[in-house]
């Protein structure tokens, strides 16, 4: 992992650590759970950040699971510790090889800072038994025409890997995971956003119609994926 996370660089580019998308991430996981008739009992993030998705997970999954994340960064632990409660627990850093097993292992938006992310994933095998990942796919034809997009990803949030939805679920196969179900994710789209107001049309229109297409063509989407 690089070294802006633990120094403080990433913290003064990103002061609010994406609070503001944490019930959302939280209702994507939710969402695959329930797809897939999964009760964690056990829950554990790598790369937790504020903790506002483990957070809403411990208050809203029911029956109530326990709930451990970790995070790499001292400024978000700061923000993350805030939250503990019994049950609800964060610790700095990464998790030890010895750490007994969870039911569900989440590692949302982690994959794209990772300089090892195929060894990251590989790590994540050996937390529990199913796998719940939240990819940015920041390839598409408009990125690729507009230098300054894949830029902003490096410079301003961190992403030194760049995925498409059929790199990102070869990735983790390659990595021994077998991929059990995905769908695409709009932050923009589904909380709305900035963006050229005909551009954004177009792009809803796509998404809810032919996502494929709108992932190739325009970007800006992510995938979330169970895996085992």
């Amino acid at each position: 992992m690089s070294s802006i996370y633990s120094t403080g660089e990433y913290f003064s580019k990103n002061p609010g650590w994406h609070q503001d998308h944490s019930q959302w991430k939280s209702s994507l996981v939710k969402k695959i759970l329930k797809n897939n008739c999964i009760l964690p009992s056990r829950i554990v993030e790598v790369g937790c950040g504020a903790g506002g998705i483990l957070e809403d997970l411990y208050l809203t999954v029911q029956p109530q699971p326990i709930c451990l994340g970790y995070d790499v960064s001292p400024q978000a632990y700061s923000l993350a510790a805030k939250r503990q409660v019994t049950g609800l627990e964060f610790r700095l850093g990464s998790p030890p090889l010895d750490t007994s097993s969870f039911d569900v292992v989440l590692a949302m938006d982690v994959l794209e800072h990772v300089e090892d992310y195929l060894g990251f994933i590989r790590m994540l095998k050996s937390l529990g038994s199913w796998k719940i990942f939240h990819i940015p796919l920041d390839l598409s034809m408009i990125s690729m025409y507009r230098p300054s997009y894949l830029q902003q990803a490096r410079e301003g949030v961190g992403h030194i890997h760049y995925f498409t939805r059929e790199t990102a679920l070869a990735s983790l196969e390659q990595a021994g995971l077998v991929v059990k179900d995905w769908f695409y994710t709009s932050a923009h789209l589904e909380l709305g956003g900035n963006g050229q107001k005909r551009l954004q049309i177009l792009r809803k229109f796509l998404f809810f119609r032919y996502p494929d297409l709108c992932s190739r063509l325009l970007g800006d989407l992510s995938i979330l994926v169970l895996a085992e």
